[in-house]
């Protein structure tokens, strides 16, 4: 479990770092709200005796923060990967609404939910190197639509 942390917190840095140094301000922005989010989550109160045992209601009210964020960046930046992002956290929102239904065992959410959280970091990085592709080809890159 702590290498699964270890990858992750390795690709969110290095994807991070990236979109900061090399990224437009709509993956500035991406990447403050997934900051800001982690945080959050850090001082999300566990819902059960352990996580992951039922549904999450303090990580369901973040990461549909998360959602209705990116969502809004989407809107408004002129580019397509925060839509990705967008339904990436939808699903990551689903995830939380599954624990509904009685027959799901709480490992299949713990795992669920972590897996949906390695394609933000990558999503954003990936638009920071579009955005670097942009500047190189066309000399400038609109942030905002």
């Amino acid at each position: 479990r702590h290498m699964n942390v270890l990858v992750y917190l390795v690709v969110l840095l290095l994807c991070c770092l990236y979109a900061v140094t090399r990224g437009g301000l709509p993956e500035r922005l991406a990447v403050l709200i997934l900051v800001l989010a982690i945080v959050a989550s850090h001082f999300a109160p566990v819902s059960g005796q352990y996580r992951f045992q039922k549904m999450e209601v303090g990580l369901l009210a973040v990461d549909s923060g998360m959602f209705l964020s990116t969502m809004l960046l989407s809107l408004r930046a002129q580019r397509y990967w925060p839509m990705w992002l967008s339904a990436v956290y939808l699903n990551i929102v689903v995830t939380h609404l599954l624990m509904l239904t009685p027959s799901l065992m709480p490992w299949s959410y713990a795992v669920a939910n972590a897996a949906w959280n390695y394609p933000g970091p990558l999503l954003i990085a990936i638009g920071a190197a579009r955005h670097r592709q942009r500047l190189k080809r066309y000399g400038a890159d609109p942030a905002w639509s």
